[in-house]
């Protein structure tokens, strides 16, 4: 129930002042209508006119002009029509008319007011469509005042857009959009602007507005209260709110002042209706973070109220008057507010996840427009994606075109105390969001119910936690039924009224990282599963211009298009709080290097120096700052730290080519089906399939993890090393999962290296693996299905196989599109290969200066594999160190010997003699021939 407030009622006894001349022209009776007549319209039948419905755009200046002021009266219930319709109409000028919704049957008392240019008042029978727009694509729009002589239509009636939305239009205009499709209702939450220009995807309008004129003016009431409509504030900080008695007094007065000035003029009003006004309360410190101009947007400054009571109780409309009325301001209420682009909000970027957009839009729209089938069906979706990936940003969005409240929940805060008490818990957040109805309640971190129940108590008992947890989402997610309307418009309110009731009162959204786990019962009470997925390059792009909109100062002398594709091309992988980070990092680099180039006294304090920097600036002496592109780079670089650490890949070795001794031909191979993708995407975005699968086999210790390595760091991508028996798990499906996994993480670390080490252990040939629950023909037939997967992403994502025997993989992972190119890592005789190799080992070692790595390499074995070679050098080097630590026990004087360990000849040829090569001939003469098995005779 509404409860009064406690302070005096505030009374409006001031009186009127003056009529304007076009108001005075009313042909209306002064009569007093009969106490108890509901009609609003006299019982002669007067002219009813059906016209199409329009919006009407007051527009102000950069001075804070409004074409309002020109109105002495209500100014948010206007019809603005033509000269020809209040011909029509028979009335004149600011005449009262009876407003008509003719699909809800709303009615609503407004003044009509002619649009018409003075100099073409006579030439409008043209019907000529002159609106400047489309509201909500549905509406054509009217700006008054008109900036150009156009004629007006004359088959359009533009109403003020609190109008429009007491009387239900919006509803309508929301139930044409679903009628005429999906496409259509997602071009609505697409729009750009709050006016979309005529024929830019606008949709013909069918929705009819009636008129007729008001023969009786309505009673004057004798009592009104209103509420303020609840606006939850979830997502500001609790330091933020200012809750101190001192403001909370001066807000008071300064809302008091604004209702003062709203009611100078007449209203009329209804149970029911919704009016707003603007405050200014800006206290003008530079400190104040809710009074900051660069923060601040209109919308906060509108505080919307809703009618709740009048006096008499039986009349549906009734006038408010300031020397008549008394007003009474006193508690909340729970009501829709208009969506943005129907009252003009300042435009808000849309989300550039278009398509999921489009996919909850099309999922909450169709609950607001009343129909048999929308009533009946529960309406909660589970939206998941990666952290980051703009969940809450969509969500946010769509509810606000809607006008719909959005309240948050952590489920973190939901599972603060025990399991046991999370239903309860769950039960007080729906509790809580029901009062601010129609809302959209967002369960944020939804998966943290997917070990629910798993943890303390009896078995019963964890079985039954996720069924009551259940329970809750099901008992508060059910449409309104027709018994319950009463109850349910009526709750709270002693008066009869003509309540909105809204058949689904409360939208559940839960964002969640990962759908998988969630108890069965759970995941069953949502209607609809939706997927974000990682952003393609032109949506990076867009969030990148986004952020840098506005900065052109700071990339001077640079095309601005061309910088941000050169950013955005290796932020593959990057969610948009990645990129938002990206750009405020760049920042901070650029004011760390001025800063670092700039010599300042070091008493000086940051005041100071900001001060003195600007002035520097702002001088036509020296340089502007500009944003350079390594200012990006290096914040690229953390960044791309900062996501492997997150998302658990193992840290690569900063092995480069140099490390790589020999092996030319396979690094040839290599680059050109890894690097040549990255380097050119416009050649290879013609939608040919792309070959990104190398397997790597031969003998063991010939360097194939060592090359993989050397890929990933010299194309800077990230890595991840697997190892085959790691993802075989004893339970049904793990295995299959955990396939699944790590192809997951490797798509949201992109671009990204996917090394499968001993793959022969990984994906054996199916049917002849012997086991039992055929485990691993499942894991071979699952890690197919996800290298085919790869071919429809972008070219930033490569697997690479290694493996010493290639004839016991599944034959269909060596096709053309997945392990495709087989590279051959064997060993090499010849002198010069070695002692490229021995180089490549030797880099960090201090040789003595008579050494030959020419003649160490002769005298090597044909079959040392590059693992016997590290082997040969880390042994020199060990026996150099025993050598040094030796003579320096035994030399009387330590002090001035050089700490280096310097290997020389001899320390190779001692090892040599006892080193034995780890691979066979015979072995070795076998990978021979499966060399020639697979690739042909060598030539």
């Amino acid at each position: 129930m509404v409860q009064r407030r406690t302070r005096r009622p505030l009374i409006l006894n001031s009186s009127k002042t003056h009529f304007s001349s076009v108001f005075n022209s009313l042909p209306v009776a002064e009569n007093t209508p009969v106490a108890g007549e509901h009609n609003l319209s006299a019982d002669s039948e007067p002219p009813e006119l059906q016209l199409q419905t329009g919006i009407l755009r007051f527009d102000e200046d950069g001075n804070g002009n409004s074409p309002r002021k020109l109105f002495s009266f209500d100014d948010s219930a206007v019809v603005g029509v033509s000269m020809s319709v209040l011909k029509r109409l028979s009335i004149a000028s600011g005449s009262l008319v009876l407003v008509k919704n003719l699909e809800s049957k709303e009615e609503r008392i407004a003044q009509a007011v002619v649009l018409d240019p003075s100099c073409t008042s006579e030439s409008t029978s043209d019907g000529k469509q002159s609106s400047s727009g489309h509201v909500m694509l549905v509406f054509p729009s009217f700006s008054f005042p008109q900036k150009d002589q156009r004629p007006v239509d004359s088959g359009t009636a533009y109403l003020s857009p609190l109008l429009a939305f007491n009387l239900d239009f919006h509803l309508s205009c929301l139930g044409s959009l679903v009628n005429k499709g999906q496409e259509t209702l997602a071009s609505y939450f697409q729009a750009r602007g709050d006016d979309l220009t005529s024929g830019e995807g606008t949709v013909p309008s069918v929705i009819k507005v009636g008129l007729e004129p008001l023969a009786k003016l309505p009673l004057y009431a004798s009592h009104l209260r209103v509420s303020f409509v609840k606006v939850p504030t979830c997502g500001i900080l609790e330091s933020l709110n200012g809750k101190s008695s001192i403001e909370a007094e001066n807000s008071q007065e300064v809302i008091d002042s604004a209702l003062q000035k709203y009611f100078e003029v007449e209203r009329y009003l209804a149970r029911g209706d919704i009016f707003s006004v603007q405050i200014n309360r800006n206290c003008k410190s530079p400190f104040c973070i809710r009074c900051n101009k660069s923060t601040r947007e209109r919308s906060d400054d509108i505080i919307y109220f809703k009618v709740v009571a009048m006096e008499p109780s039986d009349e549906p409309v009734l006038r408010i008057n300031r020397t008549q009325t008394a007003l009474v301001l006193g508690g909340t209420v729970h009501s829709a507010v208009p969506p943005d682009l129907l009252v003009g909000l300042p435009r808000r970027l849309a989300p550039v996840q278009a398509n999921t957009v489009k996919l909850l839009a099309s999922i909450l729209t169709p609950t607001l427009c009343p129909s048999p089938l929308s009533s009946r069906y529960r309406i909660s979706v589970l939206l998941y994606g990666m952290a980051g990936c703009g969940k809450r940003t969509v969500i946010r969005y769509v509810a606000q075109r809607l006008g719909l409240h959005v309240v948050e929940f952590s489920c973190h805060d939901i599972m603060a105390s025990s399991e046991k008490r999370a239903p309860a818990a769950l039960a007080q957040a729906f509790n809580m969001a029901q009062r601010y109805s129609p809302t959209v309640l967002l369960l944020r971190h939804f998966d943290v119910f997917r070990n629910l129940g798993s943890n303390d108590g009896s078995p019963n008992e964890q079985l039954g936690i996720p069924t009551e947890v259940a329970s809750v989402i099901k008992e508060f997610t059910e449409p309104v039924s027709d018994e319950e309307d009463a109850h349910y418009s009526g709750e709270g309110n002693n008066y009869p009224e003509k309540s909105k009731v809204f058949r689904h009162p409360l939208l559940l959204v839960a964002a969640a990282e990962s759908c998988e786990g969630l108890p069965t019962s759970i995941r069953r009470c949502f209607s609809h599963e939706l997927k974000m997925g990682p952003l393609a390059e032109e949506q990076r792009v867009e969030i990148l211009s986004q952020c840098l909109h506005g900065t052109s100062e700071l990339l001077a002398g640079t095309d601005v298009e061309d910088f941000i594709k050169d950013v955005a091309t290796p932020t593959s992988g990057f969610m948009p709080r990645d990129l938002h980070a990206l750009v405020a990092d760049a920042g901070a680099n650029l004011l760390t290097r001025v800063n670092s180039q700039t010599n300042k006294d070091e008493n000086e304090t940051l005041e100071s120096r900001l001060r003195s920097q600007v002035l520097t600036d702002r001088s036509s002496e020296e340089k502007p700052l500009i944003m350079k592109k390594e200012d990006f780079n290096s914040s690229m670089d953390r960044s791309k730290k900062r996501n492997a650490s997150a998302l658990g890949a193992p840290k690569v070795p900063n092995v480069k080519w140099e490390d790589v001794g020999g092996l030319e031909e396979v690094k040839k191979s290599i680059m050109d089906t890894v690097q040549l993708p990255l380097l050119h995407k416009d050649l290879f975005s013609s939608g040919l399939r792309k070959r990104s699968g190398v397997l790597l086999y031969g003998p063991p210790g010939t360097g194939k993890t060592l090359l993989a390595k050397a890929v990933a760091t010299e194309c800077s991508l990230n890595f991840l090393s697997v190892k085959g028996p790691e993802l075989i798990n004893m339970y049904i499906g793990e295995s299959e999962k955990n396939v699944r996994d790590i192809f997951q993480k490797a798509r949201s670390a992109r671009p990204c290296v996917i090394f499968f080490d001993e793959l022969d252990s990984l994906a054996p040939a199916r049917g002849v693996s012997g086991d039992s629950g055929g485990v691993m023909d499942r894991v071979v037939s699952q890690m197919l299905a996800e290298i085919d997967g790869l071919n429809d992403s972008s070219q930033d994502l490569f697997i690479i196989g290694a493996s010493n025997r290639p004839d016991l993989i599944d034959p269909a992972l060596l096709r053309p599109g997945r392990f495709d190119k087989l590279l051959y890592v064997g060993v090499n005789s010849e002198a010069s290969y070695r002692e490229r190799v021995l180089k490549a080992l030797t880099r960090k070692f201090k040789l003595h200066e008579n050494i030959s790595l020419l003649s160490i390499a002769k005298k090597c074995p044909p079959n040392f594999t590059g693992a016997d070679m590290y082997a040969l050098c880390a042994d020199a080097w060990f026996h150099a160190a025993k050598r040094k630590v030796i003579s320096s026990d035994s030399s009387s004087s330590i002090d001035g010997q050089d700490d280096a360990v310097i290997v020389e000849h001899d320390d190779f040829v001692e090892v040599l003699k006892e080193l034995s090569p780890s691979l066979s001939m015979a072995e070795l003469k076998k990978y021979e021939q499966l060399r020639d098995q697979f690739e042909g005779a060598a030539k």
